[in-house]
């Protein structure tokens, strides 16, 4: 009985053994994914502001070549949604940059 008592005991531990490594092992898989999650929406943010940089220019060019205005400013509102929506992707990626540097 002795030697079936011990390899039952052997078998528990190891069996313990893989479970806690599996759990850890999981852990760091998430982990990974989570801050993998992050770089790509990063990304995609940043390639939001350079298409939103690519309209601002766009029509930056427009009004003062094609309309021959002098002047545009912030408050033209098809220019401060374009700046609106710069700094809110600016704002986002800041955040994500931050939690993917506490993570």
């Amino acid at each position: 009985m002795a030697f079936w008592e011990r390899m039952q005991k052997i078998l528990n531990n190891g069996l313990e053994a893989s479970k806690d490594l599996l759990e850890k092992a999981g852990a760091k898989a998430k982990e990974m994914g989570d801050k993998g999650v992050l770089k790509f929406e990063i990304m995609q943010l940043e390639k939001s502001v350079e298409n939103n940089l690519l309209k601002l220019g766009s029509y930056v060019y427009e009004e003062f070549v094609a309309n021959e205005k002098k002047s545009i400013s912030q408050s033209n509102s098809k220019l401060g949604q374009i700046i609106d929506e710069i700094n809110q992707a600016k704002d986002q990626i800041e955040e994500k940059e931050e939690k993917l540097k506490d993570s």
